[in-house]
């Protein structure tokens, strides 16, 4: 059997206690309370007294004998190993094991820190320490000459002015240093040393859904769709080789349709020498200076992540309004990124993988009864400032894809760096068959806001072998006005000649002309495009915002223009918001024009025209107080242009269970154009090992109803696990025999059978607590300790095992041989020697078995007749029980023991 004094405290620090684990504490802890009435009190002063105990008054009794004397001291320790929490200056390092000795005279116990660990652990500065000086004088590198021997020395003594402090109940070490001795870092700091590769591991996200609809109208029908997406990977050191596709079918009509795309297929190291990253495989270039292209071959870019946070991306949200229970398709230059069910009334979604910084998002809405709306989210980064020598770059080559044959060789490097704390300078170039692109620009941070501009020059070859010249500029503006409470998150302008071109639009020229069919882009012949997001705060009265684009073209007449703007505020429980979105379209029929003429004038039947105009109220309440309170909805739609009407929608949606790992919503909508009214339910449930969820609607004519399933398998050294979905970066949690403890934060994760669980997500080169809730663990097992934490490398999957004790909780009242019960405070050791607790009031003493029968040690003394064995054996016993009460007699220790 092993038992460890780790289970035995309570936390304060927002770790979960454990209810067995605290009993010997608490046996020992109202013992030395009872024991309170022998001991005498000394006035320090006429506000404190000072209690120690008198190992005299209990000489002669039964509970004499324990040396409580020692308990006299604050924060008093026997010798011996311990494995604490550390805190430096009140901040959590690690957990770790630190021997204590006893140092003699009236020093006690102290810790044993070496230089090493004092410097590379503590954040000591090496040339602090006793003896630093003459070392750095000699080394280039003096922490490299640092003693790895531990010294029991007072803390102190070695760095003047600091301390240290252990709490014995939380196994708990606090070191104090004074600041001028330590080795600043910048916030958020993380030493490349604490970074975790992780282990050798596979794994596969999938994410499927079945999605059917019924139509009994004039024309009866049934549509069937179903998805599946798949994000794996396999991890191999510092390698992490990914791929993602996906799988479609469609039945609409009788005509079944199949479709398997392999979005993407890479391998990626991380170079932390250079704050780097390769990249080998299918990828995409950085979108934040020059348009972003999907690639086929090589890219070795900085990380920014590696950074502290204080020193140191970007996909949109798309918002809509669903009528029924739809289907939303997010697309992205052809590429379907995202697909999802969504339930009537508003939506956003706000967690699109950042596979493409730039290039606009299409969005579809597929309605229950059949109806599809589309619109299209802008997409472009924002102005980044660098700080002061700090720099970035990014240099890809390979083969373009999503353009002609996907064979078309390019190459691009970007670079940027800051230059002062206004300024920060960008460069760079794109180069291709027949075509060329150089760029240079920057930020420039002044006290009105933040200013970009850029100006890109381009050269190339297009129809007919035309060689075509031109000149993008573009400017962007970001401000917050604090007086005010605006916020201009984005307010861009970009303006291009005719002759200017992008890499994307020339290759897709080409392939157009070559299979005779006509090349269109949201870029392509741009003249104009301005975009901008505003907040405004009005204090009391709620928020303002304001978003808009709008682009023209040199074909003299495609112009798009999208413009949402919204207020919103509350009172009491009542929450309203008030929307209006504007979509107007004119797009010219390109087949009549090629890329070497401008239309002198354009008649209506040369283009098409969409104008879609909607109103919207939204009002919320939550019925109820408590945290499962169901929330109350309803809207009311007004619709103008080519698609016009009102529409009603109410709704209640909310979570069950403690844990709230059920969602459901119910709703209710009629229509004034089909004048149909439509009802609907959902219901998604998140258990431990995958995310289930369903839907069904119905209304005049059609029936709708869909499932989905999302999660993922993870397969390691010890077998396969299930668990939620997982993100690029990951932990694998191992806690052998503590199956039903929950994951903290695992999105529901449980240790399975096996003894294991994820955690599905992790920040990289940050540090990330892991941590168990022992609530529900089987009652077989207890957790030695509940919390790590682990600073893992970018797509890393970390291993970290949790140390348990298996077998059953023992309470146990012993006697010596002569009936006298144990010596009160007398140290109980396992079969291994290990220090495991105290004796208690009356004799009781606390451990787990992990076998039926076995023996503990209890000493009280250094002399052989201060100490006995003590015999346990549970044959007869009830081993469901969640702790066994037992006696035994504590009998002579074998001299060959």
């Amino acid at each position: 059997m092993s038992i460890s004094p780790r289970h035995t405290h309570g936390r304060t620090d927002g770790r979960a206690p454990f209810a067995l684990g605290r009993l010997a504490r608490a046996v020992a802890g109202i013992s030395l309370l009872l024991a309170l009435g022998v001991a005498h009190a000394e006035a320090v002063n006429s506000d404190l007294l000072a209690y120690s105990f008198d190992d005299d008054l209990l000489m002669g009794t039964p509970l004499g004998g324990g040396k409580l004397s020692r308990f006299n001291q604050p924060g008093q320790v026997d010798p011996g190993t311990y494995s604490v929490d550390l805190y430096v200056n009140g901040a959590f390092v690690l957990r770790t094991s630190i021997e204590f000795r006893q140092e003699g005279g009236e020093n006690g116990v102290a810790p044993c820190l070496s230089d090493r660990y004092l410097v590379k652990t503590a954040g000591v500065l090496a040339d602090k320490l006793p003896g630093a000086a003459e070392v750095a004088s000699t080394e280039d590198k003096p922490e490299a000459a640092l003693d790895d021997k531990a010294s029991c020395q007072p803390l102190g003594q070695r760095l003047p002015g600091s301390s240290f402090k252990f709490d014995y109940a939380r196994l708990r070490l606090d070191l104090t240093i004074p600041q001028a001795l330590m080795d600043r870092k910048p916030r958020g700091y993380v030493s490349p040393e604490e970074w975790n590769a992780g282990s050798s591991m596979a794994f596969v996200n999938y994410d499927g859904s079945y999605y059917r609809s019924d139509y009994s109208g004039v024309a009866s029908s049934t549509s069937d769709y179903g998805y599946l997406g798949l994000n794996g990977g396999i991890n191999v050191g510092l390698w992490r080789l990914r791929q993602q596709s996906s799988y479609r079918y469609s039945n609409y009509g009788g005509e079944k349709t199949t479709e398997l795309s392999n979005i993407r297929s890479y391998a990626q190291r991380a170079l932390p020498g250079i704050r780097s990253e390769m990249t080998v495989g299918d990828s995409f270039t950085p979108g934040n200076l020059f348009g972003s292209m999907a690639y086929r071959g090589v890219q070795l870019s900085t990380d920014d992540r590696m950074l502290p946070d204080s020193m140191r991306g970007y996909a949109p949200q798309v918002r809509g309004v669903a009528q029924t229970n739809a289907r939303v398709i997010v697309s992205q230059n052809g590429n379907t990124i995202y697909e999802t069910s969504v339930a009537p009334g508003p939506f956003i979604i706000d967690d699109l993988y950042g596979t493409s910084y730039q290039g606009d998002l299409n969005v579809q809405v597929v309605e229950a009864d059949g109806r599809v709306s589309s619109f299209t989210v802008p997409f472009s980064a924002v102005p980044e400032s660098m700080r002061p020598g700090q720099s970035r770059y990014s240099a890809s080559i390979g083969q373009a894809r999503y353009y002609g044959d996907g064979k078309d060789l390019f190459a691009d490097v970007t670079y940027q760096r800051g230059i002062t704390n206004r300024l920060t300078a960008n460069t760079g170039a794109r180069v291709a068959q027949d075509y060329l692109a150089v760029l240079g620009g920057g930020v420039l941070a002044s006290d009105i806001g933040a200013f970009g501009a850029n100006l890109t020059f381009s050269s190339a070859k297009v129809e007919n072998n035309q060689q075509k010249q031109g000149w993008r500029a573009e400017a962007n503006y970001s401000r917050t006005i604090n007086p005010t409470g605006t916020t201009v998150t984005l307010a861009g302008y970009r303006y291009s000649t005719e002759g200017f071109r992008d890499l994307g639009d020339v290759l897709g020229v080409r392939a157009a002309e070559q299979d005779g069919t006509t090349w269109t882009s949201s870029t392509y012949q741009q003249r104009n495009q301005f975009t901008t997001t505003i907040s405004q705060s009005l204090g009391g009265y709620g928020n303002l915002y304001l978003s808009g684009s709008t682009s023209d073209y040199y074909d003299g007449s495609s112009r798009d223009t999208q413009v949402q703007f919204g207020y919103s505020d509350h009172y009491r429980d009542l929450s309203y918001n008030l929307s209006y979105t504007r979509q107007k379209s004119v797009h010219v029929n390109q087949a009549l024009f090629d890329d070497q003429q401008t239309p002198d004038f354009i008649t209506r039947n040369d283009s098409s025209v969409t104008n879609n105009n909607v109103l919207m109220l939204t009002l919320s309440m939550p019925l109820g107080s408590g945290s499962n309170a169901p929330n109350l909805s309803t809207s009311a739609t007004h619709r103008s242009g080519d698609n016009k009407g009102d529409s009603y929608q109410t709704g209640l949606s909310g979570t069950l269970g403690e844990s709230r790992t059920t969602s459901y919503s119910v709703n209710a909508g009629r229509d004034s154009d089909s004048r149909a009214t439509d009802l609907g339910a959902s219901v998604q449930k998140q258990l431990p090992s995958v995310t289930v969820g369903a839907t069904y609607s119905q209304g005049q004519d059609y029936q709708q109803a869909s499932g989905s399933a999302r999660g993922a398998a993870v397969l390691h050294s010890d077998g396969l696990t299930f668990g939620p979905y997982l993100g690029d970066t990951f932990a694998l949690v191992e806690a052998k025999g503590a199956s039903g403890a929950s994951v903290l934060g695992g999105q529901g994760a449980k240790i399975d059978d096996s003894g294991y669980a994820v955690v599905p997500s992790l920040t990289p080169y940050r540090y990330n607590p892991v941590g168990l809730d022992p609530t529900g663990i089987n009652k077989q097992a207890e957790l030695v300790e509940t919390e790590q934490r682990v600073a893992p490398y970018a797509g890393a999957a970390v291993k970290v095992s949790f140390k348990t004790l298996a077998g059953h909780a023992l309470l146990i009242k012993a006697k010596q041989a002569d009936g006298s019960p144990l010596p009160l405070g007398a140290n109980v050791l396992d079969s291994k020697g290990v220090n495991i607790g105290m004796v208690g009031q009356g004799g009781q003493l606390y451990a787990r078995a992990d076998g039926e029968q076995g023996r503990l040690i209890v000493q009280w003394g250094d002399s052989a007749n201060e100490q006995c064995q003590l015999p346990y054996d549970l044959k007869g016993q009830d081993t469901e029980q969640a702790l066994i009460r037992l006696e035994a007699n504590c009998t002579t220790v074998p001299a060959t023991l």
